[in-house]
């Protein structure tokens, strides 16, 4: 069980870096350098989205195998 609240904590953690980046990255107009070009974010909003949606499945199954 220790561990299992050990994940959690870490993913809740995680989610809220995320969280912030997300919120982070809306708010700077710095441009990154890529390859040959340029893009307007360091992380596109797909990705944001798929680790922050990936994150909380996770924390739904960790919160679900503390119950049982």
């Amino acid at each position: 069980m220790d561990t299992i609240r050990q994940e959690l904590q870490r993913q809740r953690q995680l989610l809220a870096n995320y969280l912030d980046l997300s919120t982070d990255q809306a708010d700077d107009d710095a441009y990154v350098a890529r390859g040959n070009g340029f893009c307007d974010a360091k992380y596109s909003e797909d990705f944001l989205e798929g680790q922050i949606d990936a994150i909380r499945q996770r924390i739904v199954e960790l919160e679900k195998q503390l119950v049982d």
